[in-house]
């Protein structure tokens, strides 16, 4: 099935089966209705039809095919019915779930021109089906009729998947928004910290994770100074600087007021160190400016490689250790040596 928007894949194969199951069975009791009746050539018609709804619970990775494959069957039958006027001249009235069927299946567009030709040859099969010796209907007030009611129910459903197809998307690029803003932190565009926790679930970050954990040198000082106004554009300032030096692999986050977090993925591992030394040199180099203000921004970070035994919280612990050696022992640095004790009291 194609062209429709407001339905997951799965919801679509759950229509296509309940479709299939209602035309089985209906099919099925008109057949045998049908042929009671007389009408054996009609009886084998749906026969055949039992066997096409039938298909989706039997050929399994093929609903697009199947859709295509019972509609056009449907379509078949439709004709059928008004050349032989069906069971006591009530055929014709089974076109009227040619409709929705058709717009659900094949969508908007498709679906229009699937009723438009629909409609000229049932158009057609209705003028000459008297002069051809077939089923004689009592008065042409009886196709006149089903045609338009036929014509008003498909601009109706023409005009109900249009807008269904609108609002769906409207819907659609609201929830992408809504994610987004779930997963990012307003002020910085980084990932928030809750996002942030869920990626490093992830495989990807696992044993050679590379953990770096980020603090603003002197930002009491520099919001006691200039302002919280300056100290936001500050932080904003910054992660402009991770965007550059990270790529899409990474977690970029912010982890809390003037904290940052970045994971390098595993098979990265060379990457990381240069990436700290990266974000130094672009600080050096690029004085932070706000009006009036001009000043050099630092950062002291704490670098932790991920190994077999650890969880998440003993990495974040061993990086906020070597953090705070790296503010004590100056700040403006990366601390990443080794033999820090990975149990030390926190």
């Amino acid at each position: 099935m194609i062209d429709t928007v407001n339905a997951s894949q799965q919801d679509k194969a759950r229509f296509l089966r309940v479709f299939a199951f209602i035309g089985a069975v209906t099919s099925f009791f008109m057949s045998i209705t049908s042929y009671l009746d007389g009408y054996t050539l009609l009886s084998s018609m749906l026969v055949v039809a039992v066997g096409v709804f039938a298909s989706p619970f039997i050929i399994k990775n093929r609903d697009h095919t199947i859709a295509i494959l019972m509609l056009y069957t449907l379509y078949a039958i439709m004709c059928f019915l008004i050349v032989s006027g069906g069971n006591h001249g009530t055929g014709p009235l089974w076109l009227f779930i040619a409709s929705p069927v058709t717009f659900f299946i094949r969508g908007l567009k498709r679906g229009a021109i699937d009723l438009i030709v629909l409609a000229c040859v049932i158009s057609t099969l209705f003028y000459y089906t008297d002069k051809l010796g077939y089923y004689s209907y009592p008065s042409h007030y009886f196709p006149t009729r089903v045609m338009l009611c036929f014509s008003i129910l498909c601009i109706l459903g023409a005009f109900y998947e249009y807008y269904r197809n609108k609002y769906s998307r409207e819907l659609i690029a609201q929830l992408k928004i809504n994610k987004k803003l779930a997963r990012t932190d307003a002020m910085t565009g980084l990932s928030n910290r809750r996002y942030a926790t869920e990626c490093m679930q992830s495989r990807c970050f696992a044993e050679g994770a590379v953990f770096l954990l980020i603090d603003v040198d002197n930002f009491k000082q520099v919001n006691d100074t200039y302002g919280h106004q300056v100290g936001d554009e500050v932080l904003i300032f910054i992660a402009n600087i991770f965007k550059k030096v990270c790529t899409d692999e990474d977690i970029n986050s912010r982890w809390g007021g003037e904290e940052f977090l970045i994971v390098i993925p595993k098979g990265h591992e060379l990457r990381a160190r240069n990436v700290a030394d990266e974000i130094h040199t672009q600080l050096a180099n690029n004085t932070f400016k706000s009006g009036k203000h001009s000043f050099n921004v630092s950062l002291s970070i704490g670098l932790y490689q991920r190994t077999l035994v650890d969880s998440i919280d003993q990495c974040l612990n061993i990086a906020d250790k070597r953090l705070y050696k790296a503010k004590s022992q100056g700040k403006n640095q990366t601390v990443a040596e080794p033999d820090l004790a990975k149990h030390e009291p926190a």
